[in-house]
């Protein structure tokens, strides 16, 4: 619910996204989860850390949208794409980014205190990402709503590029179901920390070639796992289904567009609407 006190916090937190980058401060958001669930499993008593740090400091409905608003921003007076969250906007040197970066925060806090309070049936922070998004596009773009590359793109990668992703998606929410088949299921979001601090790797590719983004199938598993009663074969098809979603979404309405709406997000919210609608 609405916090004065939390919004405040939300206006800092967005400074120092704006800062630090929203890709950063995504890895930051895994780590912390991870540390997180680590005391849990020795017992050790986390809900001030869980409720300060994780859901409140480096949730991704106020830092990361708080990257997504300045970068936007910072886009129409620098050298920088509007859609690439993947970098600090220090070198800007620029105070009104920064209180972008404020305002974005607090804009994204209000969302998901909003989406929680109604009790929204779907994944609230994806909820918070996807409307500061789209609203940040509307408000900062310049109707460069859709890649134009996207479908030439796709016929020239042909069959062979669905195949490669098909196999991919398999082998990781494969991969992510037989594991969570085992786990208690109040670890299971364990999954989405895990690929989140894993793109930590991608800042050490020096060739560009980048890393896959895999927490929009590990937490969408997640999620069709404890809906289903752990329902393997249905949470490898969400999880899949869920990375279609992404590579869709990326290709035609992120990628070369004004602002960032993120493709992550997307599959997270349809396919968590439908498990926790249907199951």
């Amino acid at each position: 619910m609405f916090s004065t006190s939390t919004a405040l916090l939300s206006f800092l937190v967005g400074i120092v996204g704006c800062i630090f980058g929203g890709t950063q401060t995504f890895i930051v958001t895994g780590f912390v989860g991870l540390f997180i669930y680590a005391l849990q499993a020795v017992g050790i008593q986390s809900e001030f850390l869980t409720e300060t740090l994780l859901n409140t400091v480096f949730l991704p409905a106020i830092i990361f949208n708080a990257a997504s608003v300045s970068t936007a921003y910072a886009a129409k007076c620098y050298d920088i794409e509007g859609w690439d969250i993947n970098h600090s906007l220090l070198f800007t040197h620029d105070p009104i980014v920064s209180l972008m970066g404020g305002l974005g925060g607090v804009i994204g806090y209000l969302v998901f205190a909003f989406a929680r309070g109604i009790g929204l049936p779907a994944d609230q922070g994806s909820f918070s990402v996807i409307l500061v998004g789209v609203l940040t596009r509307l408000l900062l773009g310049d109707g460069h709503w859709t890649n134009p590359n996207a479908t030439a793109y796709y016929k020239k990668e042909g069959p062979r590029y669905w195949a490669f992703q098909f196999i991919n998606a398999l082998g990781i929410c494969g991969l992510t179901a037989l594991v969570l088949e085992q786990m208690d299921p109040a670890f299971y979001n364990i999954v989405f920390n895990i690929s989140a601090a894993l793109i930590l790797l991608s800042i050490f590719d020096q060739q560009r070639r980048t890393y896959p983004t895999t927490h929009h199938e590990t937490l969408v598993v997640a999620y069709a796992m404890a809906a289903t009663g752990a329902n393997v074969v249905v949470s490898i098809a969400f999880g899949m289904l869920a990375n279609l979603i992404y590579l869709l979404f990326a290709r035609y309405f992120n990628e070369n567009c004004d602002t960032h709406i993120d493709p992550p997000a997307v599959a997270i919210e349809i396919c968590s609407l439908i498990l926790f609608t249907c199951f």
